[in-house]
């Protein structure tokens, strides 16, 4: 059976990873990226017009989730874990990216908004709402640690799998644990998006395909086109 190697945070339960075995992949969930929660430094949530969250490991960070403020999701998966912890979001644009969502507020001009992301979060996002006239505070709820110790045993076995077709990536940073964790470059990739391309092709691994639009469904779009099963099974 065709074997895919799934690198994101939430291991097996990632939505992909049953997406990926519902088409009928063995799914390797090995995280090579952990989060770490940050619960210090917070401010008052209540005190927003907007809050703006882009993952749903963001979501769970979270101490609380007041309804006083408005609520912008980057996606559907971030949306559901809002809806998790009571709150239906205000907000989610209909393509899930940074870029997106600061175009997607309405009336933000004046209006205080605050992200709430991980701590090494790029400057998109921020950057396009100030230029629409926001007043932007950024906070970090919690941490990424690359390449976790605790991923190496799992890590070790799916790269001995003779049936491994693909690693998938999320982000910049999974690339950088998969190596960290001993990750071979010889072994294809399928991004999230263009950011994740160009840091997997710039750690000199080859990218068999880029998901159409950052979430879950696409990014298993993406392997199913890239890798076929049929393929794979008789190759």
């Amino acid at each position: 059976m065709t074997a895919i190697l799934v690198t994101r945070p939430q291991a097996e339960r990632d939505p992909v990873v049953g997406l990926l075995q519902g088409r009928g992949y063995r799914v390797h969930a090995v995280p090579t990226v952990a989060t770490v929660p940050i619960t210090t430094g917070l401010p008052d949530l209540e005190l927003y017009d907007w809050i703006v969250v882009t993952s749903a490991t963001g979501v769970l960070a979270l101490p609380s989730v007041p309804a006083g403020p408005r609520w912008a999701a980057v996606g559907p998966g971030t949306a559901a874990e809002l809806a998790a912890r009571g709150v239906t979001p205000d907000l989610v644009p209909e393509q899930s990216s940074g870029l997106a969502l600061a175009e997607a507020i309405p009336d933000v001009t004046g209006k205080t908004v605050l992200l709430a992301r991980a701590d090494a979060a790029g400057s998109d996002l921020p950057q396009r709402l100030r230029e629409r006239g926001a007043v932007v505070d950024e906070v970090a709820v919690y941490r990424t640690v690359i390449g976790p110790a605790a991923s190496a045993g799992l890590f070790a076995s799916a790269l001995g799998d003779p049936s491994l077709a693909a690693v998938i990536f999320a982000s910049g940073s999974a690339v950088q644990g998969y190596l960290r964790l001993g990750g071979r470059r010889d072994i294809p990739a399928v991004t999230i998006g263009p950011r994740t391309t160009a840091a997997a092709r710039a750690a000199g691994l080859s990218v068999l395909a880029e998901a159409a639009s950052q979430d879950p469904e696409a990014l298993a779009a993406a392997v199913a086109a890239a890798i076929p099963l049929e393929e794979q099974e008789h190759a």
